[in-house]
């Protein structure tokens, strides 16, 4: 078989709807990788399907290529997907976010728990570039979730508040060494 018809054969198997094929596609796509596979993985992030969508970001993680991050970032902002956006964000984890900081703080305020780990992740685990209005947006949008804590999901489990302002706090230090 032909390393085309392999990709041919896998594009029909991720769109299959069998779980574990459609998985397993998507991880041998991301192994392949490559131009074609990522423009494929990052056109099935607009499905309404959301295990395909899964799966699309699954092989996206592991091809690593950062023109996926902000494809992926709208996805996860798409109304109808914020329920099921935990690995999209998860995928975001091996991409460079240093230019998002205010976007993944949002997912940390905003998203379902899953999505929170990773957002959580993405902040202890990257070094991003930001300003000083970055960061008093970031701590804007704490201070309306304090107050209104039900903009915030999964806020009422104890570990999410102190999730929340673990993050915050290793990055409003800054705000006061600049001060």
């Amino acid at each position: 078989m032909t390393q085309q018809e392999e990709l041919d054969q896998l594009k029909q198997e991720i769109l299959s709807q069998d779980w574990e094929k459609a998985r397993d596609a998507a991880y041998r796509l991301g192994e392949i990788g490559g131009d074609e596979v990522l423009t494929f993985l990052i056109q099935l992030l607009n499905s309404k399907d959301p295990i395909l969508r899964n799966c699309a970001a699954l092989g996206l993680k592991d091809i690593k290529d950062n023109k996926a991050v902000e494809p992926l970032l709208d996805a996860i902002f798409k109304k109808e997907n914020h329920n099921y956006n935990g690995t999209l964000v998860f995928a975001l984890e091996d991409l460079d976010c240093s230019q998002k900081l205010k976007e993944i703080f949002k997912i940390l305020f905003y998203e379902s728990y899953e999505a929170k780990i990773s957002a959580y992740a993405i902040l202890s685990e990257q070094v991003f570039e930001f300003s000083e209005e970055d960061l008093l947006k970031v701590k804007e949008m704490w201070e309306e979730i304090k107050q209104h804590p039900e903009k915030c999901p999964n806020y009422e489990y104890e570990e999410v508040p102190e999730l929340i302002q673990d993050a915050v706090d290793g990055y409003m230090g800054y705000l006061q060494s600049e001060e």
